[in-house]
């Protein structure tokens, strides 16, 4: 297994680290992209337009402290894509991220 690019090193009080970096407030990760998103209230989720990105078969939504359901409208515009969402909290998306990219899965992250 060879490590992945991106790779998520750590949180802060307001933002995540990946590569030496801040990312804030929200970040969105895959294993060949890294950037960041306004600040999103929770329930902007519905509609938020992510970018398309290669590589991405399981999306890991992190939901601040705590686990939230996202929008139904949120998980529905990903379908087409191909995208399986799979909320938890934000800790738990970036150690969750961290393992399946290190197993080259086809995994991102959007960590609010």
């Amino acid at each position: 297994m060879r490590p992945s690019p991106s790779r998520i090193e750590g949180r802060t009080a307001d933002g995540w680290v990946v590569a030496g970096r801040l990312y804030r407030p929200a970040l969105l990760l895959t294993q060949a992209f890294a950037g960041t998103l306004p600040r999103l209230d929770f329930a902007a989720l519905e509609s938020v337009q992510l970018p398309e990105l290669e590589g991405v078969e399981l999306l890991l939504l992190g939901t601040g402290d705590t686990l939230r359901r996202p929008p139904m409208a949120f998980t529905e515009a990903l379908r087409p894509r191909g995208w399986r969402v799979e909320p938890m909290d934000s800790a738990s998306a970036a150690r969750t991220f961290n393992v399946l990219a290190a197993e080259e899965r086809l995994v991102g992250a959007l960590i609010l």
